[in-house]
């Protein structure tokens, strides 16, 4: 008597089981390794340059005001003052008024070096993953894994190996960007600081979904790992400039924010462009108006799973 394929309930529990297996496999290779604690030591190192930068304008700004709070000027208006010049130098950078009240009272150093990470996490998501597919593919070493488990249980569980990996790291920095900001500004007070902890680990583990699954699709492609790495910055750096390109124009009928704006960025249907790029939602992941928030969620979430099933689909028509 011949057996059929086992029940569907059967396959989603073989399915765990192997995505289990292959993500412990990967997290503790990575470990015994020591990539963990270069890729640490890396994170870590970009994140003091940037605290220690920073942080240095930070404190000189906060003499500056002890100084004029110590020659009689008004607390109340004093403060009032650095909160409008913070908001001014965030509106060069956007006309969303409920965004810049939101994180005006986030501290610069906090505010600045948050945003650096964030823009410099997707080079560093591809340094982490960029071999995690190709790295077995070339050598064929990956032919003892298919064997036994489905190659869509060898992409996912690879995956969640490198997010796990990733989240930690993650959280070391921002905890460590929080600890120092609140080392900094003694008006950050401890609200603030577990409120915005959470929220800037949230932001940065939804921000990540999307490169790591670039990463995954760019390891699944190719079977040399150094090719991988280049397509991958690439493919970082081409989603930057649609972003960029389609943050050029207006859409017609938008409202500049100002002369500056008026002269530079022409009304176009072409700024329907930036939607075709994640760098364009990573903003609102920090944004107050929830439905803005969800959407940006939305779209990280969409462009991860586009990327991942893509990846899942070359692997599985590769001939390994």
């Amino acid at each position: 008597m011949i057996s059929g394929p086992p029940a569907p309930r059967v396959r989603a529990v073989q399915d765990v089981k192997e995505i289990e297996a292959i993500w412990r496999g990967e997290v503790g290779r990575a470990i015994k390794s020591g990539r963990v604690v270069v890729l640490l030591v890396l994170f870590l190192l970009f994140t003091a340059l940037i605290l220690t930068v920073v942080g240095f304008l930070n404190h000189q700004a906060n003499v500056q005001f002890d100084k004029a709070i110590a020659d009689g000027a008004n607390l109340d208006d004093a403060k009032a003052a650095v909160l409008q010049q913070k908001k001014s130098f965030l509106e060069f950078f956007t006309s969303d008024k409920s965004f810049v009240d939101s994180i005006a009272e986030l501290p610069l150093v906090l505010l600045v070096t948050f945003k650096l990470a964030t823009w410099f996490a997707p080079f560093f998501i591809a340094l982490m993953g960029f071999d995690q597919l190709s790295g077995e593919v070339g050598p064929r070493s990956i032919r003892y894994l298919v064997v036994r488990v489905r190659r869509t249980s060898i992409v996912l569980g690879k995956l969640l190996a490198q997010a796990t990996i990733l989240v930690a790291l993650l959280a070391i920095a921002t905890l460590l960007m929080v600890v120092v900001a609140r080392g900094l500004n003694s008006d950050f007070t401890w609200g603030l600081v577990f409120t915005w902890l959470f929220k800037l680990l949230a932001a940065s583990t939804v921000l990540a979904l999307a490169w790591l699954g670039l990463t995954s699709l760019c390891s699944a492609l190719f079977r040399t790992p150094g090719i991988s790495l280049v397509v991958n910055i690439i493919g970082i750096m081409l989603f930057a400039f649609i972003s960029t390109f389609g943050g050029w124009f207006r859409f017609p009928g938008e409202v500049a924010k100002g002369a500056l704006d008026t002269l530079v960025r022409s009304e176009s249907w072409l700024a329907l462009t930036r939607y075709a790029s994640v760098w364009t939602f990573g903003q609102d992941l920090l944004h107050p108006d929830f439905s803005k928030f969800a959407v940006a969620v939305v779209m990280h979430v969409g462009f991860a799973l586009m990327f991942i099933g893509t990846a899942q689909l070359v692997l599985r028509r590769r001939d390994l």
